[in-house]
């Protein structure tokens, strides 16, 4: 069955840790739906993975309930990945009457945000509607 650019998939996770796995099982599965190479999908099960364990951390610290998403589509040639949360990014203390953020989780933040740029240079990491941050990149398709 050829692949549109309408095809897209989506998972919506509460911020419990618990569910992280759930999220980097979803995406390697995505990857491997859009034709992505064995070595790809295991870099994006690792980006989606540190993406969300931040997002997690992100709703923990502002103390919201609101889904984290991870959206998945293909774009020509490549396949687009989105983890999206409504956590306020780590960077605003205090957010909404959260817990001021600390210096150990700033510190695992940009840890993580390092590791997603080092596999996948086109990393955008931008606040978003939400109020929080969505990190996105994308992987090559296998030929």
């Amino acid at each position: 069955m050829p692949v549109t650019s309408e095809d897209q998939f989506s998972l919506e996770f509460t911020s419990e840790p618990d569910f992280i796995s759930t999220a980097r099982l979803f995406a390697g599965a995505a990857a491997r739906y859009y034709g992505c190479d064995e070595d790809a999908v295991q870099d994006v099960k690792i980006a989606v993975s540190e993406a969300c364990t931040n997002a997690v951390k992100a709703h923990d610290n502002a103390l919201i309930s609101t889904p984290v998403r991870v959206l998945v589509r293909p774009s020509g040639d490549r396949v687009e990945f989105k983890v999206v949360d409504a956590g306020g990014g780590f960077q605003h203390e205090g957010n909404g009457g959260g817990r001021p953020v600390d210096a150990e989780a700033l510190l695992e933040s940009g840890i993580g945000l390092q590791i997603i740029q080092a596999l996948f240079p086109d990393t955008e990491v931008a606040p978003n509607s939400e109020g929080g941050t969505t990190v996105r990149f994308s992987v090559q398709r296998a030929g």
